[in-house]
């Protein structure tokens, strides 16, 4: 008889380096994912906390770094580290501590997990963690895409789509652009997969997801997010060894995609967001298709993946690095006469144009032909020009909104740029894009010098990685990804990938930090958990206060403004909340002073000076109700509020 095995003896087989590594990848996106990609501040907050709080008790009791960093990763903690303080350090000369508090509390526990993900790499992870980054995303993609095609599945998804804009997929992340991103970083990953994982089983299920995640792209109408997609897999394909198998697997998953993209777009109620019963009938029918699809190319990739394996490379693909850039050059040169003689440069020009206008690219799949900006190359140039006013430091993390309110061209109310780096110019100065794009770009080099030294097996993983940061970098030109932690997390954690040591197989014993560099990092955890514990406190009260205020007790409501004010004394939300709360109960002599309180820390902002015109009015004082309300009109003149 077989003896029982005793827990330890369990315990003491499980690779637990894995398991955290799955844990931490997996559990982040996925859960970032699920909860609207991260962006309500409690989200963000309270896993960025958890992030400082796992990262203080591992380097406490010496359990990581499981290998040494080396110097790129160090750098590049650094820069990012040096971009967290700046965003810190603009608290000084902001426009609104509230807006730019809750974006040092997002920054800094990017940086935690970031961290957290660099000192707990171990040997042999790059695999596992782009398998863990890359699941999840199939998982939260897949959720989105069964939203769409089965919504009595997932109520909340037919009612984000009902509130937002029912044609563009955006469930679970609630912004189609987010979702389309999220899925341009995860393509590559899974591709690299199909192809290279060990497990036949593991490269089935990668290749069937891939005709998927397409047809979920192609849901979001993300103009940005195929662009990205697609750039993403050539980078992949061009960075990537041994690439014939990987070709052909992509040319597989694509046949699949187009199948099911085309019997998509044929289904009008399916592709338009609709909820009544032609739309269920053909929700069904893509579900049916989709399952039949995918089985199809994951059984045909993994035939073809092992095949591949067991034959090798074919003769005829291998040629000389001479010959190699000849065709190169060659290909390159037809392109150019091709778009030369279909008058591409002139399509270009016509198309900066349109991009410059102020027309929607229309509805439905023909938005994808459209270059139209919707207002972005006017949210940039006010990005430019609110830069220009402070160029070194800039506005405040966070204040873009009441620059675009004063001096944007239009009403349209906009809380962010559309483009990190536009809006980390205006807001944090010349000095806060620096280290950003430095960051960005010690992440790109150390993939680079990893590619150049990494072997046949591990090149893949890092072309993958490449690619998913690629993916990121464009569509954060586009939007405001940054913004998305679930976006931001994946793309560091692949980021910690790339700056990995050199070759991930080398055995390597633990390197437990010195004394004074645990007792430095502690200090930085501690440090980070206060500035993020301040605002997300702050904010739950608020909220706390808001909610009595609709339960109708107007005395806790007050009483949790006035705690709120006491945790962030330097914010105006919590007076401003006062204000409204005092209003409501007719104590107007106490209502005056907390809203005047609140436009003096946040003085820019109209919707203050707005009701600070009411509770004047409502006093009886039409001079200063009238005073108050031209600066409110002065800070905001083009909002239909204003108008006459």
């Amino acid at each position: 008889m077989r003896r029982r095995e005793s827990p330890l003896e369990f315990a003491r087989r499980v690779d637990w380096g894995a398991v955290w590594t799955w844990l931490l990848c997996f559990g982040a996106v996925v859960y970032l994912g699920l909860e609207g990609g991260g962006y309500d501040p409690l989200v963000h907050d309270q896993f960025g906390l958890l992030a400082w709080w796992a990262l203080l008790a591992a380097v406490l009791v010496g359990a990581v770094p499981r290998r040494r960093p080396g110097r790129r990763a160090w750098l590049a903690l650094g820069l990012l580290a040096a971009f967290v303080v700046w965003t810190g350090l603009s608290l000084t000369w902001t426009e609104s501590v509230d807006r730019t508090s809750a974006d040092l509390a997002r920054v800094a526990g990017y940086l935690g997990i970031f961290a957290l993900a660099i000192f707990s790499r171990g040997r042999r992870e790059s695999q596992r963690a782009l398998a863990a980054v890359g699941s999840g995303i199939v998982l939260v993609a897949l959720v989105g895409l069964l939203s769409r095609l089965h919504p009595a599945w997932f109520p909340a998804g037919a009612e984000t789509a009902a509130l937002i804009e029912p044609e563009r997929l955006s469930y679970p992340l609630n912004y189609w652009n987010g979702l389309g991103a999220l899925t341009a970083i995860g393509l590559p990953l899974l591709l690299q997969l199909a192809t290279g994982a060990r497990s036949a089983l593991a490269r089935g299920f990668a290749a069937a997801a891939l005709p998927a995640l397409a047809l979920t792209l192609f849901l979001t109408l993300s103009r940005s997010g195929i662009a990205a997609a697609v750039l993403a897999i050539a980078v992949f394909l061009a960075l990537a060894s041994n690439r014939l198998p990987k070709l052909l697997t992509t040319l597989v998953a694509a046949g699949g995609s187009a199948l099911l993209i085309v019997a998509t777009d044929s289904r009008d109620a399916l592709q338009h967001g609709s909820l009544g019963a032609t739309a269920r009938q053909q929700g069904d029918e893509i579900l049916w298709l989709t399952l039949a699809v995918c089985v199809v190319v994951g059984l045909l990739a993994t035939a073809l993946s092992s095949r591949a394996a067991a034959r090798g490379r074919p003769g005829w693909t291998r040629i000389s690095r001479r010959s190699s850039t000849a065709a190169t050059a060659l290909a390159a040169l037809a392109l150019l006469v091709v778009a030369v003689a279909l008058g591409v440069p002139g399509r270009v020009s016509s198309g900066w144009d349109e991009f410059k206008g102020d027309q929607g690219p229309g509805s439905g799949s023909g938005r994808l032909g459209s270059v139209a900006g919707q207002n972005r190359y006017q949210l940039w140039s006010a990005a430019l020009d609110e830069n220009e006013s402070k160029p070194l430091a800039g506005t405040g993390s966070g204040t873009f909104e009441y620059w675009w309110n004063r001096a944007g061209s239009n009403s349209e109310t906009v809380r962010d740029t559309h483009s990190l780096y536009l809006q980390t110019l205006g807001e944090l100065g010349i000095v806060g894009f620096v280290l950003l794009v430095a960051f960005l770009v010690a992440l790109f080099l150390a993939g680079a010098h990893r590619l150049l030294a990494a072997g046949s097996r591990a090149r893949p993983q890092v072309a993958a990685a490449l690619a998913g940061l690629t993916a990121f970098c464009i569509t954060a030109a586009f939007d405001w990804s940054w913004q998305m932690p679930v976006l931001a997390v994946a793309t560091l954690l692949l980021g910690s990938v790339l700056l990995s040591p050199d070759r991930d197989g080398e055995e390597e014993p633990p390197a437990a930090f010195a004394l004074p560099a645990r007792a430095a990092i502690a200090l930085a955890a501690v440090a980070a958990i206060v500035f993020i514990a301040i605002p997300l406190a702050s904010t739950s009260l608020l909220r706390q206060s808001e909610a009595d205020v609709r339960a109708g007790d107007l005395d806790s409501a007050l009483a949790a403004a006035r705690t709120a004010q006491n945790v962030q004394p330097g914010a105006a939300g919590p007076r401003l909340q006062q204000a409204l709360v005092l209003e409501e109960q007719g104590r107007l002599d106490l209502a005056a002073p907390a809203a005047k309180a609140a436009s003096e820390r946040e003085s820019t902002n109209w919707r203050i000076w707005l009701v600070r015109s009411r509770i004047e009015a409502e006093r009886g004082r039409a001079a200063a109700a009238l005073r108050d309300y031209r600066v409110a009109k002065s800070l905001n003149p083009r909002s239909s509020i204003f108008l006459p």
